[in-house]
């Protein structure tokens, strides 16, 4: 599921790319380092990077830093600023395909397969639109052994090995394969105020961090989250804050409104075969059934 912890992430990552755009081996956009992180940050940590200084490991006096200033961007989701949003729910839809890995041919009353089978995979075989075997197995040799004990109830001549089947139908034999994926429905979706802060050492870094972050974050209003869900990023306000004291600090405040959802994840299978019945409508009752 998306949780609020995903979109801090992004807009971390979304930030990095902004500050960073060629990478953190290279200078930043404001010709400093650049600390970005989720969460508020820690006073004492942020009094040192806007001095540019630092605590050797061992030592209790802060000392000189060799690369001078760090600006710190921040990414804090705003107490109490949740909100009513649409509610678009029980919409079921594919996170994740099945995987497989067998592949089959078939040749008259012989099934031929190659590769291996992936957790969860199976093969079903509808032997003349009246009997369906599906089974799974730890390997293909397994897996068609599985398949040959069921159909030899109905067809005594069946045989298998590692990498076939026979089964001796009368006038049709359907091969089909499925596999394990994974499923989502949207249960809820919530909108929270994510506040994205440029804390910075002097005026002009401030300027440039907060003018690229926030031309980038409103570059994708809607993004993808890790369970493949959407979430709607929207710019609400702005703070700036010049805050001198014994250390200044140069803040800007760049607040978005995130919609996202919460997904329930949960396994599909791949439907291979189904039964139907066909009912005589002169009295009402079952006079064959068919699987196809």
């Amino acid at each position: 599921m998306a949780d609020l912890s995903d979109v801090t992430a992004y807009l971390a990552q979304a930030v990095a790319n902004a500050v960073y755009p060629n990478g953190t081996a290279q200078p930043s956009i404001a010709a400093m380092d650049v600390r970005i992180f989720e969460g508020w940050p820690i006073a004492d940590q942020l009094n040192l990077d806007m001095q540019g200084k630092y605590v050797p490991a061992g030592a209790t006096v802060p000392v000189a830093r060799p690369g001078g200033p760090v600006a710190n961007v921040s990414i804090f989701p705003m107490m109490g600023t949740g909100k009513a949003t649409y509610q678009v729910l029980n919409k079921t839809y594919v996170i994740a395909e099945p995987v497989l890995g067998m592949s089959f041919s078939i040749s008259g009353n012989t099934i031929t397969v190659s590769g291996q089978p992936n957790a969860g995979e199976y093969l079903t075989v509808v032997a003349d639109g009246g009997h369906a075997y599906s089974r799974t197995g730890t390997n293909t040799q397994a897996l068609l052994a599985a398949l040959a004990a069921d159909a030899v109830t109905d067809y005594p001549g069946t045989t298998s090995d590692a990498t076939t089947l026979t089964i001796p139908v009368s006038h049709s034999m359907v091969v089909r394969q499925g596999g394990a994926g994974t499923m989502g429905r949207t249960t809820h979706r919530q909108c929270q105020s994510v506040m994205v802060t440029v804390w910075s050492p002097n005026r002009s870094v401030r300027n440039v961090l907060a003018s690229a972050i926030d031309v980038a974050l409103k570059n994708a209003n809607k993004v993808s989250m890790p369970d493949t869900s959407q979430a709607t990023v929207i710019y609400s306000r702005t703070n700036t804050i010049d805050d001198q004291q014994t250390t200044p600090v140069y803040r800007r405040d760049l607040i978005y409104d995130v919609d996202y959802a919460t997904v329930q994840q949960f396994p599909g299978y791949t439907i291979t075969s189904t039964q139907t019945s066909i009912i005589s409508e002169v009295d009402n009752t079952t006079t064959a059934n068919a699987i196809i």
